[in-house]
């Protein structure tokens, strides 16, 4: 038992101590060894086993819980947080589907509507519709281990796309149902994110309180010709779901 805290700091190395504390600790999480919702040692047993202060092991591990890495359950004590799904929003445009997909993320999607209907004025609007013209409007909840953490409301221009209406999409991703019945490739979107307090509807889907913060986003996705062939209203719990990017300075 000993012998797994033997080198795992070195006094003599400029780096400080809670910084080569908590890269042993990622190695212990990211080698599996200490896997999602194992209970670390109590404060004091670690930081005697490591031989350093209580301050210095709190500080590695209060770094670790801002990376999302670690947890801290009141009066249970520290465990390794459950990973969340990350989507790349900022380098390319693919869908929360394909995300999980690249991720090797087991997932489920329930359909809960899917309906060709006459669009309110606002989606209308976007999509330059006449009239008379309808959309395929589709609701969706995506679970992770039997767990709600997206719901997701979609309009599809249905012109643009005959057929699709007739897709099982428990089975088919959303983009992938629109290049196929649209014969062109996606070609950008534009999204934008902002926090919101879940509202009744959403709080039942994602099984969470009402007004508990979530990151909502706003997208409208493009053809070529810069052609809007559909419109996602997205509601995800930020607690199972990160959003990244890779932003370069020149």
């Amino acid at each position: 038992m000993m012998s797994e805290y033997k080198n795992v700091i070195n006094k003599n190395n400029p780096k400080p101590l809670y910084s080569q504390i908590a890269d042993w600790i990622r190695e212990k999480i990211f080698t599996k060894e200490w896997v999602e919702n194992y209970q670390l040692p109590a404060e004091e047993d670690l930081a005697k086993h490591l031989d350093v202060s209580r301050g210095t092991l709190r500080k590695a591990i209060s770094s670790l819980i801002k990376e999302g890495i670690l947890i801290q359950i009141q009066g249970k004590g520290t465990f390794v947080a459950e990973p969340k799904v990350s989507h790349p929003f900022g380098q390319e445009l693919i869908s929360f589907a394909e995300s999980m997909e690249r991720e090797g993320v087991i997932f489920e999607t329930k359909v809960l509507e899917k309906s060709v209907i006459q669009p309110k004025s606002s989606i209308k609007e976007k999509f330059s519709l006449t009239e008379h013209q309808k959309v395929l409007y589709l609701k969706r909840v995506r679970y992770i281990d039997h767990e709600p953490v997206i719901v997701l409301e979609n309009y599809i221009h249905i012109d643009l796309c005959q057929g699709i209406e007739h897709v099982e999409f428990e089975d088919m991703p959303l983009f992938a149902a629109i290049e196929k019945f649209s014969g062109q490739k996606i070609h950008f979107g534009i999204r934008q994110f902002e926090a919101r307090g879940l509202e009744e509807e959403q709080a039942m889907l994602l099984s969470m309180p009402i007004g508990t913060p979530v990151l909502y986003l706003d997208q409208i996705t493009y053809l070529d010709e810069s052609i809007p062939v559909e419109i996602s209203q997205v509601w995800l719990r930020s607690d199972k779901y990160s959003i990244t990017s890779y932003l370069q300075r020149d």
